[in-house]
């Protein structure tokens, strides 16, 4: 008989193991018993799956003393928040690290909306919408071209809604909880600085893609 925790073989007389005093379960009943003790030697809440004495293969769920982790076969990177999550971020997953975006020049935007009289800032801001709702999982939201729309037809009263809603995504996207761009964002559109938001939230995204 070996010993479901650390591997060792003892005689099949044996109740305990010999190596390190674990349980022993007969083989017919091995299948239908988890360990009694895991390597670390405690449950916390009887959803330790040992998987066969292999100590990466332990599954936290719903242990919101842990911070909610589940880790999935083995994976310490592959760790999952849930129903306890203390990052806050439940409604929306983090952003998409592989989205497809190359990123652009914040420079060259700049120079290109003011020698085209504004057009392509028309372009920029219809891109950085799009972008933004790629890399924050939330294709769902309003897009760019609409986004523009609108603000033509309230005479620029959505911008400050867009304002706001782009800046909840670059906190999104860099990781951070508050609210800090959003609030910068809506105080910049009100006075006339859209330009400065779509070269933060341009700047937050080349991170984000990587772009040299």
């Amino acid at each position: 008989m070996f010993c479901p925790n650390c591997g060792t073989e003892n005689p099949d007389s044996t109740n305990f193991c010999t190596n390190c005093g674990a349980k022993l379960v007969p083989d017919n009943d091995a299948q239908n018993q988890a360990p009694q003790n895991g390597p670390f030697g405690f449950d916390p809440n009887n959803t330790y799956n040992g998987n066969q004495g292999n100590p990466q293969g332990f599954n936290y769920q719903n242990d919101s003393q842990n911070g909610g982790f589940n880790y999935q076969n083995g994976n310490p990177t592959g760790f999952n928040y849930q129903n306890g999550d203390p990052n806050g971020f439940q409604q929306y997953p983090y952003y998409n690290p592989n989205p497809g975006i190359t990123g652009r020049s914040i420079a060259l935007a700049i120079i290109f909306s003011l020698i085209t009289c504004g057009i392509y800032n028309i372009y920029w801001f219809i891109v950085l919408t799009d972008e933004t709702n790629v890399l924050c999982n939330r294709q769902h939201e309003t897009s760019g071209v609409v986004a523009f729309l609108l603000s033509i037809v309230t005479c620029g009263i959505y911008s400050w809604y867009w304002a706001f809603k782009l800046g909840e995504k670059v906190d999104q996207i860099k990781g951070e909880q508050s609210s800090s761009n959003s609030i910068l964002f809506i105080i910049l559109q009100l006075i006339g600085l859209g330009l400065v938001v779509e070269a933060i939230a341009q700047d937050a995204i080349n991170k984000a893609v990587n772009y040299q």
